[in-house]
């Protein structure tokens, strides 16, 4: 049976969906937003609901996403404007609308004119017509859930909500305990589930249905390009049943967090120390890689990612020491003074010990030099340390040519 999802669930999987994000997954919502959001959504009728990936019924309809968000050149930023550039921290999930509009003007008045038939999109989530869409291509009026692509503050809202449109939340995510930048990085792609048809959309009202791809890495290459000339977003659902679902997401990872939340909340609270508070509670899936101060952060946008380089100077057990990771929207390569360390599938996550709060690479503000981190390393699930789960998720996926050493080999606790 499934379980009623209280406010202290959700405020623990805000905060620790910071925390377990490897820098990317979007910017997380602050705790007073959060409260906001879910006392919003019970006011409306919600009762939040999570359920175990074994409950979901092998012919229900279930939806996944295919989508990719990040930094674009300046070019594309004079001409679509920029994902970040229009995100307000406590609100990570909605576009300006009258930006959007005064876009779209200011472009028919210059290089871009509309047609007769050209229609400004209406305020509100731009995906929801892709949703739409997807189900009158399936002949269906519901879906029994959105299956979580990865571990992100983007779902705490989705948690909230879910239920108001009859749907339930599943303890589950397609990249495992971490988020990922790529859509072809999903367990489904590991069980051989189909990722068409599937329906992207941008923010400025285009509908582009994928009726067949030669595979999820030419999905995300093709959604990249169609990104990369929208303002850095784009993306929407393909279904799947019950039954792929379970063969392909990787369960446990909603609850797993909640719990990792719990933990932080309650050692702020108490003021122990935070570090071990996520330690403990990962149960044997979390190592700690480094603690410093940032040293040097820097960051590239281009093909609707965001790229750079992380540095730290060790302090305390760790003095004399450095560290540094390098990201594609998330960490994916880390090394110990210089030699390669932890490294993807594995998760590699900077939080800041007095909070709990993870750094996000969307937020460059937040890589303020000299402030003061923790590094810790998440075990992915085993899946990803097979031949295809590396060629997908390994440091060859990302062009280095560096083994990958499961982190439960490489790091003593």
């Amino acid at each position: 049976m499934g379980r009623l999802l209280k406010k202290e669930d959700i405020l623990a999987y805000a905060i620790a969906s910071t925390a377990l994000s490897t820098g990317g997954g979007g910017v997380g919502p602050s705790l007073e937003r959060v409260e906001k959001m879910y006392d919003e959504a019970m006011a409306r009728g919600a009762k939040p609901e999570l359920i175990d990936l074994k409950e979901v019924p092998d012919d229900a309809i279930v939806t996944s996403v295919v989508g990719t968000g990040g930094g674009v050149s300046s070019e594309m930023k004079m001409r679509w404007g920029s994902r970040g550039g229009r995100l307000h921290r406590d609100l990570p999930f909605l576009y300006d609308p009258e930006a959007l509009r005064d876009k779209i003007l200011e472009n028919d008045a210059t290089w871009c004119p509309l047609n007769s038939w050209s229609e400004i999109p209406e305020p509100g989530n731009y995906r929801d017509m892709a949703r739409k869409r997807l189900m009158e291509i399936l002949g269906v009026d519901k879906f029994f859930s959105d299956l979580f692509f990865e571990i992100s503050p983007m779902n705490t809202r989705s948690l909230c909500t879910m239920s108001l449109e009859g749907m339930k939340a599943i303890d589950a995510t397609c990249a495992g305990y971490r988020a990922a930048p790529e859509i072809s990085q999903t367990g489904l792609n590991l069980a051989n589930v189909k990722c068409t048809p599937a329906v992207v959309a941008t923010r400025w009202g285009d509908l582009i249905v994928f009726e067949k791809v030669l595979c999820y890495q030419r999905a995300e290459e093709l959604i990249e390009g169609i990104s990369t000339y929208s303002g850095g977003s784009a993306g929407g659902p393909f279904a799947l049943t019950g039954k792929e679902a379970k063969k392909g997401a990787i369960p446990g990872c909603i609850s797993f967090t909640i719990d990792i939340g719990k933990a932080i909340l309650k050692a702020r609270e108490s003021g122990d120390d935070i570090t071990e508070a996520i330690l403990d509670a990962a149960k044997g899936r979390a190592y700690k890689l480094f603690e410093g101060k940032i040293a040097e952060y820097w960051q590239d946008h281009k093909y609707s990612f965001i790229w750079g380089m992380a540095k730290f100077k060790g302090t305390g057990e760790y003095a004399g020491h450095r560290f540094k990771a390098w990201y594609k929207n998330e960490f994916h390569i880390s090394w110990l003074d210089d030699k390669p360390y932890v490294t993807s599938p594995d998760g590699i996550n900077v939080i800041d010990p007095k909070t709990g709060w993870g750094l996000a690479n969307f937020w460059p503000a937040e890589w303020e030099p000299g402030r003061e981190v923790v590094i810790i390393g998440v075990k992915n699930d085993e899946r990803w340390e097979t031949p295809m789960g590396l060629k997908l998720f390994g440091p060859q996926h990302f062009f280095f040519d560096i083994e990958h050493v499961p982190i439960d080999q490489l790091v003593k606790r």
